[in-house]
């Protein structure tokens, strides 16, 4: 009996015996992300601001430019196409249907049908940065007595990617 006591004793020793540590604690306060605004914007955005002749006659051109701006705080780079909600065959001629040329500076970026017009990949545009195009429009000279009295619209849409991100 005195020996079950001794262990029972024991037991109750052992069973109340705790653990202490100290512990400490620190922070990373005041994090954040913010992410980048993309945006694009055009001098002629208006509807028919970059071209609306009427009259137009075989051998007829017309000059335009369009100055791209990123309106955001991160660059881009664009690509450009056309579009039209109606067909006429000044659009579905690419022959002597409309034509056009498009440049930036020297650098001729696309000869032929206005119909296929499709602008590949731009150069950067920095943040408040600009890229200015010059679009040479033409009637062929060509062009018959099937392109009378036609009218026919159209839409150039710039579309604008961020640059690729990176590790920071």
């Amino acid at each position: 009996m005195a020996l079950s006591a001794l262990v029972l004793i024991g037991l109750t020793v052992s069973a109340d015996k705790s653990s202490a540590s100290f512990t400490a604690t620190t922070d990373n306060p005041g994090n954040s992300f913010g992410s980048a605004t993309l945006s694009a914007s055009n001098d002629k955005s208006a509807a028919a601001s970059l071209i609306s002749i009427s009259n137009l006659v075989p051998g007829d051109t017309a000059n335009r430019t369009v100055v791209i701006s990123n309106t955001g705080n991160v660059g881009f780079t664009y690509t450009g196409s056309i579009s039209a909600s109606a067909s006429t065959a000044l659009w579905t001629d690419t022959t002597n249907g409309l034509q056009v040329t498009v440049k930036r500076g020297a650098t001729t970026l696309y000869t032929g049908a206005l119909k296929n017009l499709a602008l590949a990949a731009s150069g950067t545009v920095a943040s408040s940065g600009t890229d200015t195009l010059t679009f040479d429009f033409s009637l062929p000279s060509g062009a018959g007595n099937s392109m009378q009295s036609l009218t026919q619209d159209f839409t150039i849409t710039y579309t604008a990617t961020q640059l690729a991100g990176s590790a920071r």
